[in-house]
């Protein structure tokens, strides 16, 4: 499994239904990093009695360097991870995979920042939807290599 996250950068693929399994392995992981951080935070709340604005000013204080560098870490994980599986999504469809992968992250930061945060989401999950359909190889019209 780490090897099909963090391995096979250059030359990996995945097929549709591994690519899936992939993606919302991703989504949930995030997700589960989303409520730990809420946790703490509430938890932190609570050991002080109950006071919020006494809580975040404590964490504002003391955790503001470490917090930022732990997120900051985190996302940039998170990000690499679902850059290599598109690639090697896009790769086993028989397109150059970084390549696909960076002209379509400068494509959704444009259409974000030129018309909406909306319209770059519904791009985001049109592309994620066309990953799972087509099938490998299927613009090449070559013959699946095992990768």
């Amino acid at each position: 499994m780490l090897k099909a996250l963090f391995g096979d950068v250059h030359n990996g693929r995945l097929m549709r239904l591994q690519y899936v399994g992939y993606s919302l392995l991703l989504s949930l992981l995030m997700v589960g990093f989303g409520i730990a951080i809420v946790a703490a935070i509430g938890l932190g709340e609570d050991l002080i009695g109950g006071d919020l604005q006494q809580a975040q000013e404590i964490l504002r204080e003391r955790l503001t360097l470490p917090y930022m560098v732990v997120f900051a870490a985190a996302t940039l994980l998170f990000m690499f991870v679902g850059a290599n599986i598109m690639a090697k999504r896009i790769r086993d469809i028989g397109l150059p995979g970084w390549w696909a992968v960076l002209a379509l992250l400068v494509l959704f930061i444009v259409l974000s920042y030129a018309v909406s945060d909306y319209v770059s989401s519904v791009l985001q999950s049109l592309v994620w939807l066309v990953l799972t359909l087509i099938p490998g190889n299927g613009l090449a019209g070559g013959s699946r290599q095992a990768g």
